[in-house]
């Protein structure tokens, strides 16, 4: 059972989620979420940071030097830019650029991230670019310790809001609507090299995984694998 503290809900034993603002892609209002770890050095690294109270931020830094700002997906770049300014000697890192990648001002980038973990956070994680795809090439975690894999955009889960009739058909049609939720549609299409998608969709399954976070919707902490696998049925066919 999570439990809230300041905005921050426990998911695992030292792993956080906190909710964003909602912002607006493409005409249509999205959730936001970042994932906060401690690893087991005492550092802590932010995926998908976004805006927070004090009151959070307070507690963010109560659990140990924040080292580490990873957007896991293009798409989620330019959020490390206001955290990059908070935390000016952590390292940020982001997936290769695409077409689609979202920045603002000038970052420092460490590093870019790929299918090998930075050497500093190993020990806590193994990580998938999921390739196959030209336009957004998102990077996928697994915390080894939580049995925990978390993912940005890649699969996503909305629920039905009530009076947002065009929203809510939207997001049906996209095929990520709740309870099932999904790969977009869109995502999917973008596949153009499905060979690559199906070797990084092997990865992941081999991963012994049990509970998932994602960017956009309800998390779920447990029996994680056979949701992926429904997932990406359309990849596996």
């Amino acid at each position: 059972m999570c439990v809230l503290m300041s905005g921050m809900q426990a998911f695992a034993q030292n792993v956080w989620t906190v909710d964003g603002p909602n912002v607006r892609d493409f005409g249509v209002l999205f959730t936001t979420r970042m994932t906060v770890l401690k690893l087991s050095d005492g550092s802590v690294w932010v995926d998908s940071p976004v805006p927070v109270p004090f009151d959070t931020l307070k507690h963010i830094t109560e659990l140990g030097p924040v080292s580490y700002l990873v957007a896991a997906t293009p798409r989620h770049v330019w959020r490390l830019e206001a955290w990059h300014t908070l935390f000016p000697k952590a390292q940020v890192w982001a997936p290769r650029t695409t077409p689609f990648t979202l920045k603002k001002g000038h970052l420092p980038f460490t590093g870019r991230l790929s299918d090998a973990p930075n050497p500093e956070w190993a020990d806590d994680f193994d990580q998938l670019a999921f390739k196959g795809n030209p336009l957004i090439e998102e990077v996928l975690f697994f915390h080894k310790a939580s049995r925990t894999v978390i993912l940005d955009d890649l699969i996503q889960i909305h629920p039905r809001v009530k009076g947002k009739l065009l929203r809510n058909a939207l997001f049906k049609l996209e095929g990520v609507a709740s309870p099932q939720g999904g790969v977009p549609i869109d995502i999917r299409l973008s596949f153009t090299h499905r060979n690559l998608a199906r070797r990084s969709l092997e990865k992941l399954l081999s991963w012994d995984f049990d509970k998932l976070i994602i960017g956009h919707g309800v998390c779920i902490e447990k029996d994680a694998k056979p949701f992926v696998e429904q997932a990406f049925h359309w990849l596996r066919r």
